[in-house]
C-alpha cells in the first residue's frame, strides 16, 4: 500500500496542486481540509492525529515540529511517518522529492521514520 499524506497549514497549497497533477491517484488531506483536523490545530495534536489515521505528515516547521517529534517518541508515541520540508527550495522540487517517496516506498516502511527533503 502506498503512503497517504497529511500536509500541515504551513506547507504552500500550491504543493498540493502540484502533487495531484504529478499523480492524481495520490492520497493527500490538508489540515483545515476535508477528512484533516481542523485549522489551528497545535503540532503534538497533529502527530497524534495523522498517526491515529496512517498518514504521513508533511510539515515545514523545522523549527518546532523536531522538538514536538521528540517529546512524542519519548512518551512512546509512534506516527505514520514525517517529512519536514527544508527552505529554500522551488515549489517543483518539493513535488519531485515527494512523488519519488511516494512512487518507490509503502505505507508500513515510514512507520516511526521522519526524512528531511531535499
Amino acid at each position: 500500500m502506498k503512503p497517504a499524506f497529511l500536509m500541515d497549514e504551513c506547507t504552500d497549497p500550491a504543493l498540493v496542486a502540484g502533487l495531484l497533477i504529478a499523480e492524481a491517484s495520490i492520497d493527500i488531506a490538508r489540515v483545515g481540509g476535508p477528512n484533516a483536523p481542523p485549522g489551528g490545530t497545535k503540532d503534538p495534536d497533529l502527530i497524534r492525529a495523522a498517526a491515529a489515521v496512517g498518514r504521513v505528515l508533511v510539515s515545514n516547521d523545522r523549527s518546532s515540529m523536531p522538538a514536538h517529534l521528540a517529546s512524542h517518541f519519548a512518551a512512546g508515541g509512534h506516527t505514520a511517518g514525517v517529512i519536514l520540508l527544508r527552505g529554500g527550495y522551488p515549489l517543483g522540487r518539493y513535488v519531485q522529492e515527494i512523488l519519488g517517496q511516494w512512487k518507490t516506498t509503502s505505507a508500513d516502511e515510514w512507520i516511526d521514520r521522519t526524512i528531511y527533503l531535499p
